[in-house]
């Protein structure tokens, strides 16, 4: 199979794991544990959907759905967008680690991230700033290469069927009317 297949045919992880992400910001209060051997560092990060989601047909033609405002994860539209089977294509999303704060916004097709804020810089000398910025850009890549290892790996185990059932409830759940 050449590379060009390859991506396509797991181009839907992407959009997988955005779900995943979002899921997990809903039901586990967004905090997620990560592996480290750095003792300094706290393993715990908090994943908060933000004010922009993309949502798209899961297969095939069909409405693209554009919700942005405050906390579009919780609004009735966009929960019946999810029940008739669209999945998110891009995300606004914030990840916190202790009291630093990083704001993207992730594609599913590609996981390209866009429009990053990373946490404010102390230092004011010039080379330490920019050394710092440097970091802090090498710690959001670690942070997304290691909540991406944990959605693989949750995708690849036995016990998937039963995450997928979880996710499917946690969608079939969510209020799609608005309370007049």
């Amino acid at each position: 199979m050449d590379r060009l297949q390859a991506i396509e045919n797991t181009r839907f992880l992407g959009r997988e794991f955005l779900l995943w992400l979002w899921f997990v910001s809903e039901t586990q209060d967004g905090m997620v544990t990560l592996p480290t051997e750095d003792p300094d560092k706290d393993p715990t990060v908090e994943i908060v959907i933000d004010d922009r989601i993309v949502l798209e047909p899961s297969y095939g033609q069909g409405n693209r759905h554009l919700l942005s405002g405050m906390e579009p994860s919780t609004a009735p539209e966009t929960a019946f967008a999810l029940q008739m089977n669209n999945m998110p294509s891009e995300m606004k999303m914030k990840v916190i680690r202790g009291s630093q704060a990083w704001a993207f916004s992730l594609r599913g097709e590609d996981l390209l991230l866009r429009s990053l804020r990373i946490p404010e810089v102390l230092s004011q000398k010039d080379d330490d700033y920019l050394y710092e910025r440097i970091y802090l850009l090498e710690e959001m890549e670690e942070i997304l290469e290691q909540l991406w290892h944990l959605f693989i790996n949750a995708r690849t185990s036995p016990l998937w069927d039963e995450t997928r059932s979880n996710i499917q409830n946690w969608i079939q759940t969510k209020p799609t009317l608005l309370n007049i």
